[in-house]
């Protein structure tokens, strides 16, 4: 790879161990990729999982980031302050709030934003439109790729870490423009109105169930869509399919026509979407009115806080059942505002537990003994969920206003 001498500079070690170490890295994979060179990024999302002596390693000598650099969830549901309510085991909490605690400080040192969320774009963390970045979470990159237009490979941990810690990435993959054109393109069928969150994924699911690997074009999708149902369509498709880019057309940035999306090339493969098709992937994770429910998670991608105050206004004069949970992924910046606004006490009140979570349950998924039915609103959780628990519990999937059904009661007036 060609360096520029700066880039030579970190590889002899001039501004310390870490970034020697971490310069080093990016270009034998740089090498791996065929990049000829790296190019500057604008914003980092990582993972704070790794262990805490690989990061104080990486770390060894950096004063300052880059540029802006956001944190991904906590992973495995877990959270330092509300595990106890959550129910996670003790020896469990034991070990991951130490490693917790001791990452916390690195990251408070060198200006990590805190704000533990799978959608930086909604925690400040925006590029534009054809920047490059690096960011973690099949969740961030697919919806950066899409819905912002911005531009980043799909980064591994460590890659990532590297990239954050150096402002630099290999120019190759989904930061070039040939790369990121549609190959397929998916169409409705014409008596297809999608309703409700599970309409939105089961059709992102379902697209990648049929589409593994490669990068789509929808049409069909009217432009009054919002972003949490592109999310709810998009997220799930990098699960499902590992769809690299998700172009929605006349919606998403670099899909104004089909033109612009396919490159001015025909489509290789073009497939019709049938309420049918639908509805057998719902199927997957269909819903048995008749199998109590034990716990409902919401916050798969992330809420955002119109979703908040839409739960809180279904939450009203209800309360959850006795031995039901409800859990809600959200970053703190979401959360301190939902707070400001009220929401978060009517729902706290009903007996739901916020998280600035991953509740994808990922990688370990330490769920509570007494779960044995879970329920969401999200494709994407469901399937990991799913595959983690390897069919210990039970997986359902319906809208919003089924999952509170199925473990919420009316407060008795005069209740507290």
């Amino acid at each position: 790879m060609r360096l520029t001498q700066y880039e030579k500079e970190m590889q002899e070690g001039k501004y310390g161990k870490g970034l020697k170490k971490a310069i080093d890295i990016l270009i034998r994979y740089g090498d791996a990729c065929g990049a000829q060179e790296f190019v500057e990024i604008t914003s980092a999302h990582v993972m704070p999982m790794e262990p805490p002596e690989l990061l104080e390693q990486f770390t060894e000598g950096v004063e300052k980031l880059p540029e802006i650099t956001t944190l991904h969830p906590l992973m495995s549901s877990f959270s330092p302050e509300k595990w106890k309510q959550m129910g996670i085991p003790e020896e469990y909490a034991e070990k991951e709030i130490e490693d917790y605690s001791k990452r916390r400080e690195i990251h408070r040192k060198l200006g990590f934003l805190e704000t533990y969320s799978c959608l930086p774009m909604n925690m400040g963390n925006l590029p534009r439109k054809g920047d490059c970045i690096s960011w973690i979470g099949s969740c961030a990159q697919i919806l950066a790729n899409s819905m912002i237009g911005a531009r980043t490979n799909k980064d591994g941990t460590v890659i990532n870490l590297c990239a954050a810690l150096t402002g630099r990435t290999p120019d190759c993959g989904l930061l070039q423009q040939e790369n990121r054109y549609a190959e397929v393109l998916v169409k409705l069928a014409d008596n297809i109105t999608l309703d409700g969150d599970d309409d939105y994924g089961a059709l992102g699911y379902y697209i990648g169930t049929k589409i593994a690997n490669q990068s789509i074009a929808l049409d069909g999708i009217p432009q009054t869509v919002t972003f949490d149902q592109l999310k709810y369509m998009i997220a799930p498709a990098a699960a499902s399919g590992s769809i690299h880019v998700f172009h929605v057309i006349g919606v998403t940035p670099e899909a104004a026509t089909a033109t612009e999306a396919f490159g001015g090339k025909e489509p290789v493969k073009t497939i019709v979407v049938t309420r049918e098709n639908l509805e057998n992937t719902k199927a997957i994770f269909v819903f048995d009115k008749q199998t109590p429910v034990d716990l409902v998670l919401l916050g798969c991608p992330h809420l955002t806080i119109q979703e908040v105050g839409g739960i809180a206004e279904l939450m009203k004069k209800k309360k959850l059942k006795k031995g039901k949970r409800l859990w809600l992924a959200m970053g703190d910046p979401v959360y301190n505002l939902a707070q400001t606004m009220g929401y978060s006490d009517v729902i706290e009140e009903a007996g739901g537990v916020f998280s600035n979570t991953c509740l994808a349950t990922i990688p370990d998924s330490p769920l509570p003994e007494d779960v044995k039915t879970v329920m969401t609103n999200s494709f994407k959780g469901a399937h990991y969920i799913r595959s983690l628990q390897k069919d210990k519990v039970k997986v359902m999937i319906g809208d919003l206003p089924e999952c509170l059904a199925a473990i919420t009661e009316d407060k008795k007036e005069g209740a507290l």
